[in-house]
């Protein structure tokens, strides 16, 4: 899914991943949600860290879909 984006992402980059606004992304980052390396003072966010986190907020948040009640 996040394969075509690189494999350490900026804030901005960050944002537009997951569309949505500057204050958000720091405050993700911030709070711990989304882990990342600070080098000097530029955030980096290793593309397996957004995974991780979109995998944890699907898993804490039950959106994840039900097999069985898919039709077919």
């Amino acid at each position: 899914m996040f394969n075509d984006l690189p494999d350490v992402l900026t804030v901005e980059e960050l944002q537009a991943a997951l569309s949505i606004g500057r204050s958000t992304a720091y405050r993700l980052i911030q709070s711990g949600q989304i882990l990342h390396l600070r080098i000097g003072k530029n955030i980096k966010i290793p593309r397996r860290y957004l995974v991780d986190y979109i995998e944890t907020a699907c898993y804490n948040n039950s959106v994840a879909i039900n097999p069985s009640s898919q039709g077919g």
